[in-house]
């Protein structure tokens, strides 16, 4: 019935039920507590204040009717009145209590009738007290007395039969109070009783129905988990519900089924691991030998950068020595040609002096025109003057003698002025044109400087990339060395990789699972497998090798641990681009042949390429050294080629610190 229930819901039932039964109690506890407060008040006011109050109002008119038998009986007329006064409030007080029994709600019809009963007697004796007080006060002891012995104990005892009744009445509303509580008190306990049997019939109910929903499923889970922590795959999970605890189920079968895939699918891989770690081994065998003539045709190569570096080196040296000279004679034509410009400048200065002295010629010119014309006129003015003029005019004719000799003069002195100023123009002009000489000389040797320092400096380039060349090529060596190492270890490796899958066979084995639970024995299997596996890498297509003895190392170029197709192709720092980059470019092709086959490929490059001590060293095993192995005709380009190389050169510098782990990973990839 309650078996799709859902947890939650027989939860907030289990809850809700609780509540309610909480509620109830509460309700019915605060019912009980209410009427016992209301009886208990019912009672004080019936019980204490009314008859308080009736008591109080008849101690009060006796205490009334006292003063006024004192003031009928005083001595003095003073004491006389002021009893009359102490009677007259003492009334007054009484009637006041009166007034506030009166006051007071009466609850039932019979406490209705004994207040109109009471009230009535008491009005009645306290006028008979008021007529007493009124004769004492007249001083009228005859009627005083008349009142006194006839109303007023009339009136008394109507009074106390009132007040009997109230206090008979009082006193029966007090038993009716008590007798109320303790029935309500008798059936709280009854009520309380049922409902604690309620609640423990519920509490039990409760703990049945959340075993049955909820402890036992998740006990039953417990057990299931701790089976398959044990490795037992074969119980049946059965999900029983649809609620909370069903979907727990049907994930667990989940898991288990999940389980139990992975527990199969690593029990068939622990086999294909140890097969594929045999393989490993074998072709890193292979892998070894063919490491072994990658290092001697290395060492060949080595040796043959040595020598190129050795003649690039002394070009380079003698390059360096024409360079300086070129300098020197630059350097010469450039102190020529300032020395020129500074006859150019002096030229220019004499012919600027020349043209100034010409122009103060012109002026003693002019100067000696001008006297002779003041000469003549004072001859002129002599002539006139007579006798008296003769002195003056023998002066002035000798004055006009001098200006004519200085104006003749100054003529003469004026055209060798012009001819030596025409003459050092003719020759500034010869030495304008000698300096544009001397300066087109200095241009001259400046370009053949410049284009000696290009020469110099493309050598000391090509020094520089011969010798990066070669200690790549002697890197390449050493990497080779490492290489071999790392063969070993991953040798090794595979070693250790066949026990962990022995290991991991075993620790597989302690899962059962259905169809059979088998385990797999890896060292039979091994054991089979050896005997029929091929040998990787060992392949039937290597051709017969023709190499010559000068380059016999580097046929096995390929198996040198080359870098990953997806990293870019290393520059090399030649100067020949078109000898390095075509096998760089071709080299992601030679290495994916070798991931089925490597061997056949190691085996296939000699046969393609017979070659020659020079010619060999193009080959991606010696990519590095095909730079001074290229062909006259494409060292021309080897300028273009050096600005490339010094920033393709420096991932040659850096094999041993970023290589040494790399071709542990392409041998790995390969196979």
């Amino acid at each position: 019935m309650f078996s799709n229930l859902k947890v939650r819901t027989g939860l907030l039932l289990v809850l809700s039920f609780m509540s309610i039964l909480a509620l109830g109690v509460t309700v019915l506890g605060w019912y009980s507590v209410k009427g016992g407060s209301a009886d208990i008040k019912n009672l004080e006011r019936v019980s204490l204040h009314q008859l308080q109050d009736v008591r109080k109002a008849y101690v009060g008119v006796l205490r009334a009717v006292i003063r006024i038998d004192s003031s009928i009986n005083a001595i003095s007329a003073e004491t006389a009145r002021t009893e009359a006064q102490a009677a007259t409030t003492l009334l007054a007080d009484a009637r006041k209590s009166f007034a506030s029994y009166q006051g007071s709600p009466k609850l039932t019809e019979n406490a209705r009738q004994v207040e109109t009963a009471l009230a009535r007697d008491f009005a009645a004796y306290a006028a008979s007290v008021e007529n007493m007080g009124q004769a004492a006060a007249a001083n009228d002891q005859a009627r005083y007395l008349q009142i006194k012995t006839q109303d007023a104990t009339q009136a008394s005892a109507a009074l106390i039969r009132s007040l009997d009744a109230f206090e008979t009445y009082a006193n029966g509303r007090s038993d009716s109070f008590v007798t109320a509580s303790e029935q309500r008190a008798r059936m709280m306990d009854i009520v309380l009783v049922a409902l604690a049997v309620l609640i423990v019939l519920s509490i039990v109910g409760s703990y049945m129905f959340l075993n049955r929903q909820l402890l036992r499923p998740l006990q039953r889970a417990g057990n299931l988990f701790d089976r398959i922590a044990a490795g037992d795959l074969t119980q049946r999970v059965e999900a029983r519900s649809n609620n909370e605890i069903g979907q727990l189920f049907a994930a667990l079968r989940r898991m288990q089924e999940s389980l139990t895939r992975t527990v199969t699918a690593v029990r068939t891989g622990v086999d294909e691991i140890n097969v594929g770690a045999r393989e490993i081994s074998a072709g890193n065998t292979d892998l070894s030998s063919r490491t072994e003539q990658q290092a001697a045709s290395l060492e060949e190569t080595a040796a043959s950068m040595e020598q190129l570096a050795g003649t690039v080196r002394q070009n380079a040296d003698n390059a360096r020595q024409a360079n300086q000279l070129a300098a020197s004679s630059m350097e010469v034509a450039q102190r020529g040609g300032s020395a020129v410009s500074e006859v150019v400048g002096t030229m220019q200065e004499i012919s600027a002096s020349s043209k100034k002295i010409s122009e103060i010629v012109s002026v003693i010119d002019g100067i000696a025109f001008q006297t002779n014309i003041l000469a003549l006129n004072a001859a002129v003015e002599a002539a006139r003057a007579g006798e008296q003029g003769k002195g003056f005019a023998v002066v002035a004719g000798e004055v006009r003698s001098l200006a004519q000799r200085s104006a003749q003069a100054a003529k003469e002195i004026k055209g060798l002025i012009e001819d030596s100023v025409s003459k050092v123009g003719a020759g500034s002009q010869q030495v304008e044109r000698a300096g544009a000489t001397m300066q087109e000389i200095v241009q001259s040797v400046k370009r053949v400087t410049d284009i000696m320092g290009e020469i110099s400096a493309a050598s000391q380039e090509q020094s520089t990339g011969i010798e990066q060349v070669n200690r790549a090529v002697t890197q390449m060596d050493e990497v080779t060395q490492q290489n071999a190492a790392l063969v070993e270890e991953a040798a090794a490796a595979a070693g250790s990789l066949q026990e962990q899958a022995v290991k991991l066979a075993e620790a597989v084995a302690v899962f059962r699972v259905q169809g059979g639970g088998e385990v797999i024995d890896v060292r039979s299997r091994q054991i089979g497998a050896s005997r029929q596996a091929p040998r990787v890498g060992v392949s039937n297509e290597r051709p017969p090798e023709h190499k010559p003895a000068a380059v016999a190392a580097p046929a096995p170029a390929p198996a040198e641990p080359e870098q990953p197709p997806a990293q870019p192709p290393r520059k090399r720092p030649v100067a020949l681009p078109s000898a390095t980059a075509a096998p760089a470019a071709a080299r992601p092709a030679a290495v994916r042949p070798a991931t089925t086959g490597h061997s056949a490929s190691a085996g296939a490059k000699p046969a393609a390429q017979p070659l020659t001590p020079r010619a060999g060293r193009s080959k991606p095993a010696a990519g590095a050294a095909a730079s001074h192995a290229a062909t006259p005709a494409a060292s021309t380009e080897r300028p273009a080629a050096r600005r490339e190389a010094p920033p393709a050169a420096e991932p040659m510098l850096r094999p041993s610190a970023t290589r040494r782990h790399q071709p542990a990973e392409d041998d790995w990839e390969s196979f």
